[in-house]
């Protein structure tokens, strides 16, 4: 699951917790807050695709460490089952729902093991 977007403070907060230096921070927050396409940021830098997509996998990192499980939300857009894609919104309304903290990072974590589970025996 990549990252869509992000808000400008949390991609300061995420940012800071980083080596990445000025233009790459600044290439990244290109296309994580302004949603601009990875290859127009990187002919504007004068810089490669890959190298673009490597800032913003830092940031993508660094933001899975910063985001306790259940706190922070982000948008994402997958192509499932329909059957899953309801379960999933079904569970993503409910833990938006939820003010307990602690129960709703065990479901993410149960509903997190399930997953990693399937994706070990599909191979």
């Amino acid at each position: 699951m990549r990252l869509k977007r992000l808000a400008p403070d949390v991609f300061d907060r995420v940012a800071a917790g980083t080596r990445l230096g000025d233009q790459a921070r600044d290439m990244a927050r290109a296309v994580l807050v302004d949603g601009r396409a990875q290859v127009d940021v990187a002919t504007e830098h004068g810089m490669t695709k890959q190298r673009v997509s490597l800032a913003v996998a830092t940031i993508e990192r660094a933001y899975k460490k910063f985001s306790p499980p259940g706190v922070s939300a982000i948008r994402v857009e997958l192509d499932l089952p329909e059957s899953l894609a309801l379960e999933l919104d079904a569970l993503s309304k409910a833990l938006a729902r939820s003010n307990d903290t602690e129960l709703k990072a065990s479901v993410i974590e149960k509903v997190l093991a399930a997953a990693r589970n399937g994706c070990k025996r599909l191979g």
